[in-house]
């Protein structure tokens, strides 16, 4: 019994060494979530990963004020797992503002790309901390529109979620990810 007890350790110890090993995984890479958003015309982007990053200061600055160190912990924790999963190109999001809304209702949208053959290769990694123009009426109507899909991109299996204001928000990123899926996998 003591040796399977022995095996079962090393055989976890083995596990969790090979899984800390570098993938070579970055957020440049050709297939990284970051690389597979919509890059559109007329549109100002902006990543995610700062709204991620105030997001967990707010509600953890408020937790630890009001003495809840276990919900701050959480949070913490929370906020190192999606940042490595963004700096190994498994996850990106931006929104997006289109240059001519007006204030009033803004053509707002966002979108967010999720690779699911890199989460599978980072999960444990980053379980472990990352070790290694004219006014209308028109122009004043939201009409929220939401879509999510996948598709496989040069061997990868992409996950993708956007929201927009107003239909041809949607329009164009659905056109995008319509454009990745039609892409050729390019032969070894």
């Amino acid at each position: 019994m003591k040796h399977v007890k022995y095996f079962a350790q090393f055989t976890l110890l083995l596990v969790f060494a090979f899984a800390c090993s570098d993938t070579g995984n970055s957020p440049n890479d050709a297939t990284s979530a970051q690389r597979l958003l919509p890059n559109l015309a007329s549109y100002s982007a902006t990543d995610v990963d700062t709204t991620i990053d105030g997001a967990f200061a707010a509600f953890g600055g408020a937790s630890l004020l009001s003495g809840q160190v276990a919900v701050t912990a959480v949070l913490a924790k929370a906020e190192q797992f999606l940042q490595c999963f963004q700096d190994r190109g498994a996850l990106a999001a931006k929104f997006y503002r289109h240059l001519d809304s007006k204030v009033t209702a803004p053509k707002i949208g966002g979108a967010l790309v999720l690779n699911q053959s890199r989460v599978n290769q980072e999960m444990i990694n980053c379980l472990l901390g990352g070790q290694e123009g004219n006014a209308s009426a028109q122009a004043f109507t939201i009409e929220p529109c939401a879509n999510a899909g996948s598709l496989v991109y040069e061997g990868d299996n992409i996950s993708y979620v956007y929201v927009g204001s107003h239909p041809d928000v949607c329009e164009v990123f659905q056109l995008h990810f319509d454009n990745l899926a039609a892409t050729p996998t390019p032969t070894p």
